[in-house]
């Protein structure tokens, strides 16, 4: 009797993880959880293929139904361990991670960008960009703006202003569209280089997105930053 229960307690005190680290992704985007329609789907991973061309940054998205019972931070740092997303030697590789039933998400950064995008920054990208979007259901747009959004800090830009700051400054940016006007009238011109904010916003435009040959990591390492959230 006592031999059993000490084997019961031995065996209930050995860890069980109920979540396997799987394999490292072939593509941009896994959608695991099944939410995202096949249309979406290869938008986003042209999208992030794009990303890679544009900035040479590798950044991949995840989407799991559930952690299983898992610590959030403790499998994704061990999924990036693994996978291995980014340059070696430059560390500069990003994934997105989200999981459905816990309405869970983290943005891990490898070490190369953490001065761009620090643990404060990569919160702001979940809470503003990504947790409206997944609020509504629609995850493709969460990460396509995800990414749009970390193509723009990687180079060298910084993020949106707040609902606030942005409606303070509608008075200038009107008078600054008035002036550009004036400028397109007396010039005579019907195009000119001053309308260049209306064309093309460059990595940020949704016609240059075209899809890749898959994804391969790089050799990159992490040792985890970023940030974790929810919605």
């Amino acid at each position: 009797m006592r031999l059993h229960l000490a084997m019961a307690i031995a065996v209930a005190a050995v860890p069980v993880r109920a979540l396997d680290v799987p394999s490292t992704p072939s593509t941009y985007f896994t959608d695991r959880a099944g939410v995202v329609s096949e249309g979406d789907s290869r938008r986003i991973e042209a999208r992030l293929a794009a990303f890679e061309r544009h900035s040479g940054h590798q950044l991949i998205a995840v989407l799991f139904p559930s952690l299983e019972g898992e610590a959030l931070e403790d499998f994704t740092v061990r999924c990036a361990e693994r996978w291995k997303v980014g340059r070696k030697g430059l560390d500069d590789g990003l994934i997105f991670f989200a999981f459905l039933r816990e309405r869970r998400m983290r943005l891990e950064v490898g070490y190369g960008l953490e001065e761009r995008i620090g643990d404060a920054r990569a919160a702001r990208l979940l809470d503003t960009v990504v947790k409206p979007a997944f609020q509504q259901g629609n995850y493709a747009a969460g990460i396509l703006g995800l990414a749009d959004a970390v193509e723009r800090l990687v180079g060298g830009g910084e993020l949106p202003a707040g609902e606030e700051q942005r409606q303070g400054r509608l008075p200038g940016v009107l008078l600054l569209l008035v002036v550009l006007l004036l400028l397109q009238v007396l010039s005579g011109r019907r195009r000119s280089r001053y309308w260049l904010p209306f064309g093309g916003w460059g990595g940020f435009g949704g016609g240059s997105f075209r899809g890749g040959g898959g994804f391969s990591p790089g050799g990159g390492g992490f040792g985890g930053g970023g940030a974790s959230g929810s919605w």
